[in-house]
């Protein structure tokens, strides 16, 4: 009983967060990108070959099937959750496996707060992934930080940094308060340089 009671506190907070961090995000003129749900089946493949607690996580992990890169192939997104205490309640691991163009695939992860299969749209018919970080201190802020950016993927299947296509919008970092509301803080570019490293996805690359 204990064990349930704390599943549903988890993935309460988790809902929350995702709302809020919504609520946060500077609007963007998107849709929803078109998606194929994959079968909890291959959901449970993927996340037994990544996660040693695989039982228990797999059943609230998420997959979908949808063409990242624009280049006419299925890519493979898989959301797995990290099932923690508090702010990590709401951690995931994203897996984006992004055909190369060679036949080949890249996988490409990336860790984020309140992902969702929504944080998956298209603006101006292409492909991005909406994203949020948790930070601590920046060079002219000592509160901890959401982070928000925008990510796309090339036709070698990398995940890149796209925030330059939606303006000056992005990167926008808000502070972390109990009562959140979204209020921009001006970044410096040592402030920038550190959130372009911290966040760097990481890609492997299986050759076909």
């Amino acid at each position: 009983m204990r064990k349930v009671g704390m599943l549903i506190f988890l993935l309460a907070f988790s809902s929350g967060a995702q709302a809020w961090m919504e609520g946060w995000a500077p609007k963007l003129k998107s849709t929803p990108a078109k998606l194929s749900m994959l079968t909890q089946k291959n959901i449970k493949w993927f996340v037994e070959d990544v996660k040693s607690d695989s039982e228990f996580v797999s059943e609230y992990s998420k997959g979908v099937g949808v063409d990242l890169n624009n280049d006419g192939f299925k890519d493979f997104v898989f959301i797995i959750p990290w099932m923690g205490n508090g702010l990590n309640a709401s951690g995931y691991n994203a897996h984006f496996i992004v055909s190369d163009g060679k036949g080949g695939r890249v996988e490409n992860i990336i860790e984020g707060y309140g992902i969702e299969i929504s944080d998956i749209v298209n603006i101006n018919d292409k492909i991005y992934f909406r994203h949020a970080a948790f930070f601590e201190s920046f060079e002219k802020s000592q509160h901890n930080h959401w982070v928000f950016q925008i990510y796309s993927f090339d036709t070698n299947g990398i995940m890149r940094c796209a925030n330059a296509d939606i303006g000056k919008s992005f990167p926008a970092a808000t502070i972390f308060y109990s009562n959140p509301k979204f209020k921009a803080i001006e970044l410096t570019d040592a402030d920038r340089r550190k959130i372009a490293q911290e966040t760097k996805p990481k890609t492997q690359v299986f050759k076909p």
